[in-house]
């Protein structure tokens, strides 16, 4: 068999720099993955293959890389990238969204800024027209289209590019019209007035969900609606002969201007004298009916409620029970409709001031109070969104909810965190029927035309040629200028990116999708409406499991926001540590159900780690180059697991005992990705690799590296095979690091082509190399030597200071332990010798004075240290009183602080906290000090 030099492919050992320096290799890698096709899905599995596939939730085409766009892509590409390793035709489908009235206004406030129109203000869409509004919009779109997608990149996500998607492709439009034209022939899409949400600085419908329920300092204002009878003139009295009267509370007085009743329990027999009369309108003196419903609360206020059908969603439904007027005061444009008489024109908040002022005068106010209030806030810019009755476009969403929740039910699609059930039930079964028509130019147009000559309403899959009913020519048919809602697309998004509605083979192939993951934030914008549609057009779910990570917030566990100035930029993260260490760090914190509160530093940790990694494998090449020095060649078609398993009996014990470590780290890690606990894999990863492979194989191989030979050359074996097996465990989620280390490996196994880690397949434990009597050996070789650092670390002995150590043996196996590894034992403890006590095994204690003795079970030996010249025992036990002296003062002045009242009332709750946390570790550190000095005076006696 030929033996040949293979020092490396892509990346020589020589070639890898002093310490992890990414920015010299991310974009490079990232790049070749590209041009060998390495995202890329088929459309057809081949046989014995399982497909995965997962849709990457559509960024707005406006958008930028923030944190949570970061913990979504890397989660998705932790799963993506295993499942590619696991052998899986794996399929990640990229994509945007036109995010309808954001974009719009980007492209608005530029217009603005280009001059002024013929009024004289700034520029508008109005000024240029539809058609040349549209023409810059898709501008700005090309323009701007590759910002998000290239922050994706440099994340590491592994998307299938070339199958790329944007919600207003033609693709994509052609679905939206066959949904929307499926739904209208069943009935499941009309237009009708209803009350809907109103912003008007965007001059749009929103629906439910695009409204945010806020909370606001506010008033209750209570005025006074007189009684009279039908006349109109004549005033009811009470019992006593007063004048009849309800003083009914408010949060916005100016909507009385459309008030059309007030109403009272028909339980309530306080006004059971007042039924059927009338009241007259504050202000404008208009009759209206006093009415009873029992959705009035007796027990809230003076238990009247003041009825405006047009601007309240409760009323709205009253107004509906008892036929009332709708009478639209609040006009789209933010002022009082002429319905409003004198106050007709103000904008809202003047029309309160005025009315407000008027009631005063009129004393038909009694009284305001404080009161914090809910308003609903127009998700896109804020402003106050308000309810009126308008003509729109609407789905009948009850047929669509019921199987949607009858899939959560059944099990057949399942939320992780299983909390999250409560909620989508809470709000699929209370769901209101979705108001799709948004008053915006960008987005798809809604395809239905109006004949200006007999006024039918044509519903289309294409702009017809003549109307349908009175056969008058396309010049009289107009088409709806409103457009849908953003979220009415990327409902369909499962399977309109997958070529439907075209019976197509990636439709065939990856629907329905394996795993839905994003945040919790969207369950009702996006997740359930995407079940609904699933269902309702494929016949099928369109996931089964639905996993939601929970919100990325501040080291002290807040939002982060701008106003705030905590927020932490992905990108600039990126540039100064790297993608892989903001990877591991957001995947180590990711537990479910949990809020990731994030620092730098941690990212900064973790970027320790990849050093630590990329320092283990520089030193396998130093040991590798340095046998390659010696002659010591390597098989062209070298197998180091093989080789390794046909020759476990004669390897050492450190070997067996790290290839039995690894084993556990495998199964780990692969049962953390199979139960979504991302961040049991990390740490797994973590503690393998760092303490286990790091700081004890690595130390424990040095010693047969120095010896040479075949310790050395099945060392180097060993080394190889563990670090091949970490990167790949490693690279889902750090895939950068990974395999720029993976390629500099002289004798890695490349089994699939191309020969980039990303496509070799991930290790499965081997119980074969499972070894407990290693295991064993090495955890007593452990126990030794951290009880020997432990010794020198508490008595303040300087690392280069050598001690010689007798030990007594509590049996004969203990006593051959010690003989057989005593190399290993003093290169790692520092240790000049160990010399055995003589005398029976198991023999009595005790020792000359000014002796250590330090008892292990594990070995059952005892180790004993002469302390003369080594340890100064007074001056040591000074040092540790006078440490316990001021470790005391500092937990008495943290004690001091939070026992006072005034401090745990009025403090920062992060702040009080924090001194808690300070009082804790004094705590500690004091206990590890006195029994120190307890061990210290234990040595002497």
């Amino acid at each position: 068999m030929s033996e040949i030099d293979r020092s490396g492919t892509a990346v020589g050992a020589n070639s890898l720099s002093k310490s992890y320096e990414p920015q010299q290799f991310e974009t490079r890698i990232y790049q070749s993955w590209l041009d060998q096709g390495c995202f890329e899905a088929k459309d057809q599995n081949a046989p014995g293959q399982n497909a995965f596939s997962m849709v990457i939730p559509p960024p707005n085409v406006t958008g930028v890389l923030h944190m949570g766009h970061a913990l979504t892509n890397t989660i998705q590409d932790i799963l993506v990238r295993w499942h590619r390793m696991m052998g899986d035709n794996t399929l990640w489908l990229p994509g945007t969204d036109h995010a309808g009235i954001a974009t719009q206004a980007q492209v608005e406030k530029q217009i603005a800024k280009e001059g002024k129109g013929p009024t004289g203000k700034p520029l508008t869409r109005h000024d240029l027209g539809r058609e040349a509004f549209l023409a810059r919009t898709w501008k700005w779109k090309e323009e701007h289209a590759n910002t998000i997608t290239g922050q994706l990149k440099r994340l590491g996500s592994s998307l299938d590019w070339k199958r790329e998607r944007f919600t207003m492709d033609e693709g994509l439009s052609q679905a939206v019209r066959e949904v929307f034209v499926r739904l209208y022939e069943e009935d499941l899409i009309y237009r009708g007035e209803r009350i809907i949400n109103w912003c008007p600085r965007c001059q749009t419908a929103l629906s439910d969900l695009e409204t945010i329920p806020t909370e606001r300092k506010g008033h209750f204002w209570h005025i006074v609606y007189k009684i009279v009878e039908a006349d109109g003139v004549t005033p009811v009295k009470n019992a006593d002969g007063t004048p009849a009267e309800l003083v009914i509370a408010t949060t916005r007085p100016e909507t009385l201007l459309g008030d059309t009743a007030v109403a009272v329990n028909p339980d309530d027999e306080r006004y059971r004298h007042l039924h059927g009369k009338q009241a007259v309108l504050p202000l404008l003196g208009r009759l209206i009916p006093v009415i009873t419903d029992s959705y009035v609360d007796k027990e809230f206020g003076s238990g009247g409620l003041k009825v405006t059908p047009a601007h309240d969603f409760n009323d709205y439904e009253i107004g509906k029970r008892h036929n009332l007027p709708f009478i639209s005061v609040m006009g789209k444009d933010g002022r009082i409709t002429p319905a409003g008489g004198s106050y007709a024109g103000l904008k809202f908040a003047e029309a309160r001031e005025r009315v407000i002022q008027d009631l005063k005068e009129a004393q038909l106010l009694v009284k305001t109070e404080d009161h914090a209030l809910k308003i609903g806030l127009c998700q896109r810019c804020e402003n106050i969104a308000e309810p009126i009755v308008s003509k729109q476009w609407f789905v009948k969403i009850g047929p669509l909810a019921k199987p949607a929740i009858e899939a959560v039910e059944s099990g057949k699609i399942q939320f992780s965190p299983k909390s999250w059930e409560k909620t989508y039930f809470e709000w699929m079964y209370n769901i209101r029927d979705w108001c799709i028509s948004r008053q915006l130019w960008w987005g798809h147009q809604i395809p239905a035309w109006y004949c200006g000559h007999c006024q039918e309403v044509t519903v289309a899959r294409e702009a017809p040629t003549k109307c349908p009913k009175c056969g008058a020519a396309a010049s009289e048919l107009k088409q709806d200028e409103d457009v849908l809602d953003t979220w009415f697309s990327s409902a369909l998004w499962p399977f309109s990116t997958l070529g439907w509605p075209e019976k197509t083979r990636a439709l065939e192939t990856f629907y329905p999708t394996s795993i839905l993951e994003t945040g919790f934030d969207i369950i009702f914008f996006w997740v359930a409406r995407m079940i609904m549609m699933g269902i309702h057009f494929m016949g099928d779910v369109p996931f089964h499991k639905v996993y939601l990570h929970a919100m990325v917030r501040d080291e002290k566990g807040d939002k982060m926001s701008k106003s705030k100035g905590n927020v932490i930029d992905p990108l600039v993260v990126i540039d100064q540590h790297g993608a892989d260490p903001l990877r591991f760090t957001l995947t180590s914190m990711a537990g479910q159900g949990r809020d990731i509160k994030l620092s730098v530093d941690r990212v900064e940790n973790f970027r320790g780690f990849c050093n630590k990694i990329w320092n283990a494998t520089k030193f396998f090449h130093l040991q590798f180059d340095a046998l390659k020095d010696k002659g010591v060649g390597i098989p062209a078609d070298f197998d180091a697991e093989k080789w390794l398993l046909g020759n476990l009996p004669t390897l050492l014990p450190q070997n067996r005992w790290i290839l039995s470590r690894l084993q556990v780290a495998i199964a780990r890690v692969q049962k953390g990705f199979e139960d979504f606990e991302l961040n049991e894999s990390a740490q797994a990863l973590y503690e393998f690799s760092w303490h286990e492979f790091c700081d004890w194989y690595i130390e424990l191989s040095k010693l047969p590296f120095r010896e040479g030979g075949d310790a050395a050359q099945q060392s180097i074996y060993t080394l190889h095979y563990v670090l091949e097996t970490v990167m790949k465990l490693m690279h889902p989620i750090m895939p950068f690091v990974t395999e720029e280390l993976w390629q500099s490996l002289p004798f890695k196994r490349v089994v699939q082509k191309p020969a980039t880690i990303m496509l070799q397949p991930f290790p499965k434990a081997n119980a074969a190399f499972t070894d407990s009597e290693s295991e064993q050996t090495i955890a007593a070789l452990k126990s030794v030597i951290e009880a020997l650092r432990n010794f020198r670390g508490e008595n303040n002995l300087s690392p280069k200071v050598e001690f010689p150590v007798r030990y007594r043996a509590g049996s004969v196996g203990a006593d051959t332990f010690i003989r057989l590894h005593s190399a290993d034992l003093q290169a790692l403890s520092r240790v000049s010798k160990f010399e055995r006590i003589e005398g029976d095994h198991g023999g009595g204690s005790g020792g000359s004075s000014g002796e250590a003795i330090i008892p292990l079970t594990n070995p059952p030996v005892e180790l004993r240290i002469s302390l003369a010249g080594l340890v100064n025992v007074e001056e040591e036990s000074k040092r540790l009183v006078k440490e316990i002296e001021k470790v005391s003062e500092d937990i008495a002045f943290v004690q001091r602080k939070l026992s006072q009242e005034t401090f745990i009332a009025k403090a920062p709750k992060e702040l009080v906290e924090k001194e808690r946390k300070r009082e804790g570790e004094f705590v500690a550190k004091r206990q590890e000090l006195q029994a120190a000095l307890e061990r210290l005076k234990a040595l002497v006696k």
